[in-house]
Formats: C-alpha cells, sequence, structure tokens
C-alpha cells in the first residue's frame, strides 16, 4: 500500500512538473494584419493606411506605429500610470510633432471611447498558433456588432492602443475589432515574439515639436 501511494504521489508531481500554465512575456513585438473600416469620404485614401502593425512593450509601456508615405504617427502608452503621448511625422511639410496627453485630454479621448457589450459563445479555434474562444461584441453608442476571440494561452504584460478596451480577465485578444483615431479596425494577431525592443522605443528624439492637444486639434480643424 505505502509503495501504490508513493507511486502516485511521485505520477502527481510529474504531472505538476509537466503542466503548462500561459506563456507569459515582458518585453517584445506583438504583429497584426489590420483592416480598416473606413467611412465613405475616406475610401480613396486606403491606400495610406498600413495592412500590418507592429506593437513593441515592455513592462508597462508599449508603443504602436501606423504610417504610410505621406505620415506616420505612433501612439506611447503607459496605461498603469495614465500617461499617453503621439508622436506625428509629416515628411512633405518637413514636421515632428509631440503630444503629452494631460489628465483633461485624456478624458476628453475617453468621452470619445467605445462602450463594449461582451458576451462569451462555446466557439473555438486557432489564430496564431494560440487556442481561442469566440466573443459576441456590441458597441453600444452605435450598435455595431462584431466579433472578438481571446486565448489563455499567452499572457502580454500590459494592453496597448489596440487592445486598451478589453478586460484583461478575459484573456488576451487575438482577432477583434478595435477603435484608433474615430475609425474601427479589425486586427487579427500573426505573432507574439519575445525579444528586446529598440532603444529610445518609448520617448521622442529633441527633433519633435511639443504641441499640445488643442493644438493638434486645430491643426486637424476640430476647432
Amino acid at each position: 500500500m505505502k509503495r501504490l501511494i508513493f507511486t502516485a504521489a511521485v505520477l502527481l508531481l510529474g504531472a505538476g512538473a509537466f503542466a503548462q500554465g500561459p506563456k507569459k512575456v515582458t518585453e517584445g513585438t506583438l504583429t497584426y494584419g489590420v483592416e480598416w473600416n473606413l467611412p465613405e469620404q475616406m475610401k480613396a485614401m486606403a491606400s495610406n493606411f498600413p495592412t500590418e502593425i507592429k506593437v513593441h512593450f515592455k513592462g508597462d509601456s508599449s508603443s504602436l506605429k501606423t504610417g504610410s508615405q505621406m505620415y506616420s504617427s505612433t501612439n506611447i502608452t503607459n496605461l498603469s500610470k495614465e500617461y499617453e503621448r503621439l508622436l506625428l511625422e509629416i515628411p512633405m511639410m518637413n514636421k515632428k510633432y509631440s503630444v503629452i496627453f494631460t489628465p483633461a485630454d485624456q478624458d476628453k479621448i475617453a468621452a470619445n471611447a467605445p462602450d463594449l457589450a461582451i458576451k462569451a459563445s462555446t466557439e473555438t479555434k486557432t489564430v496564431a498558433g494560440y487556442n481561442a474562444t469566440k466573443y459576441d461584441v456590441t458597441e453600444k453608442k452605435s450598435n455595431a456588432t462584431s466579433t472578438a476571440w481571446f486565448t489563455k494561452d499567452v499572457e502580454v504584460s500590459t494592453q496597448n492602443p489596440l487592445t486598451r478596451y478589453f478586460d484583461k480577465g478575459l484573456g488576451f485578444p487575438v482577432e477583434f475589432t478595435s477603435y484608433m483615431n474615430g475609425l474601427s479596425v479589425k486586427a487579427t494577431l500573426k505573432d507574439v515574439k519575445a525579444e528586446s525592443v529598440p532603444a529610445g522605443t518609448f520617448g521622442a528624439s529633441k527633433d519633435f515639436e511639443e504641441i499640445t492637444f488643442d493644438q493638434l486639434m486645430q491643426m486637424q480643424g476640430g476647432r
């Protein structure tokens, strides 16, 4: 009897040793394929929108860059510290702008943030090699519906400008509709790569001109 108990204990210990939890990544790069949902008046500009986006992250910081030949913008966030910065480069104007969003600016932006209702389903599939569960999503302000897929096979240390609207308790979103600069975008994870991020990823060089959020809005005709 003692031998049976000992053997069972060893087997359970072995099972615990080989059981795998989620893969945890605290520094690296996320690559997404993206499809933009553009309003009719912007569809002629579709070629200026990227079909792939990379996000660098480390700890609680993330940096997401989008752009084309006409411009590039980089969203830098540390959501745990409520820090957000936008870098905007316009080569044809030889201009580089940096905007650090104040708490008041963030309140203005939050007022236009999506309000999501999310309901789990039992459907599953594999996305980027990870097992994912389907959720039905309704954006309550517009009644627009979409689907989102979450995995618990991988855990990334921070949310980024694409994933920030989803509860981390659902897992890591691998296919979903998000919202950037007033536009909706469908994002599908292609890769999670654990690697060192480039130096200076979460800051701005001295050739960026610091402006306020209100100045940025005036440039865009928002005032």
